[in-house]
């Protein structure tokens, strides 16, 4: 099984492909979203937040799924959702 339980989804419209993850807990979207304030698009009452890292759109839902937008790779997707985990972390419940 691949970290994440990454799968591709299809090729992005920007370039690249679209790749599914989830980090197998849940977040706490008002916590999610005070850590993205100024960065990301972020609605609590949707579930979901978005933004931009190192070129490629990121989407991160309540349920902690993650979507990696314009990736090369699903390795490439697997080393981002870890840099998006450590940066998310407090809002994880438990």
């Amino acid at each position: 099984m691949k970290a994440y339980n990454v799968k591709t989804l299809r090729p992005c419209l920007t370039g690249g492909i679209i790749v599914e993850g989830h980090f197998g807990r849940a977040l706490s979207m008002h916590e999610l979203c005070a850590m993205l304030q100024g960065v990301a698009k972020c609605s609590e009452k949707l579930g979901v937040a978005r933004f931009s890292h190192v070129g490629c759109d990121i989407t991160i839902y309540r349920n902690g799924r993650v979507d990696v937008h314009g990736v090369a790779s699903e390795e490439e997707a697997i080393e981002f959702i870890s840099d998006i985990k450590l940066i998310v972390e407090d809002a994880f419940v438990d």
